[in-house]
């Protein structure tokens, strides 16, 4: 009969290497295509030809945040859902549509026609090798556009099956948040607290000022009646200033952040919470979607 304490350490033991098991089985290694050889794709590619694409952007955020804000969004959520779902991740861009941020230095945009280009052709070196499953994780509101072309042009075109499972598609279910918390204020300032705190200079971190057109303002009055008008307001922000509608940033906002909320407020925990959110609900759609075996 074995004595108290043996048993208590046999406990402890069996306890450690399951939860050891455990852990290894919730998270393994990312796959992210450049770090990976022609041989390891080889090799993935004879029973999966998934692949998720991040989308973001090179534009100002604030004072206080990194200009590759989102491409750190895409990327470091598509990061945690390969770790989930062992899908390969291949980043093709750093820089989207933002030309409506160029009034803040250190902005980059291409055109939509030249990042859709880029963009599937990309693609379409990757359905060349076998990959035939398209995920777009997009985290730039200006890509929404482009992507959505792109897509079109994958399911219409190719072989390939296409679908958004970030920002911008069906995947991802809208959350009811503060109202006009657009950019970079307190809820993108909390996700990139918790997937880039090095990056985050809070000490800079400012409530701005917003200034909307007359016409904006009343749009969005109006539409405390009348739901649908807030889609003409909305239509009316994050434009060029070419366009004469006091939409572009440096318009709209005194130092860059869309918000009416204060991003000092802001909290590692709070974007914890919405990146799980995000991430679970592209996991779910993935491990669905590898049940089609044809």
């Amino acid at each position: 009969m074995l004595s108290q304490k043996t048993t208590l350490t046999i406990v402890l033991i069996v306890t450690f290497f399951l939860g050891s098991f455990a852990s290894t089985q919730a998270k393994e290694k990312a796959l992210i295509l450049q770090e990976m050889s022609w041989l390891d794709v080889k090799e993935y590619l004879k029973d999966n030809g998934m692949v998720i694409i991040p989308l973001g952007s090179t534009e100002q955020h604030g004072k206080h945040m990194p200009l590759g804000t989102d491409y750190y969004e895409a990327f470091g959520m598509s990061r945690i859902i390969s770790e989930r779902t062992g899908v390969i991740v291949a980043p093709v861009l750093f820089v989207g549509y933002s030309e409506y941020h160029s009034g803040f230095p250190g902005t980059l945009s291409l055109k939509p026609e030249t990042m859709e280009q880029v963009v599937y052709e990309s693609a379409e070196m990757l359905m060349k090798y076998g990959f035939r499953r398209f995920m777009f994780f997009n985290y730039h509101g200006g890509n929404n556009i482009v992507q959505q072309r792109i897509i079109h042009r994958i399911n219409h075109n190719t072989e390939a099956t296409a679908i958004a499972i970030g920002i911008g598609g069906s995947i991802q279910k809208s959350e009811n948040g503060e109202f006009f918390d657009w950019h970079a204020g307190k809820s993108e300032t909390s996700i990139m607290l918790y997937l880039k705190p090095e990056l985050v200079k809070m000490q800079r971190a400012e409530k701005p000022e917003i200034r909307m057109t007359p016409q904006v303002q009343e749009l969005f009055e109006l539409s405390k009646k009348y739901p649908e008008l807030g889609e003409v307001a909305s239509s009316m922000l994050g434009v060029p200033a070419e366009t004469k509608k006091g939409g572009a940033s440096h318009e709209l906002s005194s130092n860059g952040v869309w918000s009416f909320s204060d991003p000092k407020s802001a909290t590692k925990e709070m974007g914890q919470k919405k990146v799980e959110m995000m991430v679970e609900a592209a996991v779910k759609f993935i491990e669905a979607w590898k049940m089609a075996k044809k």
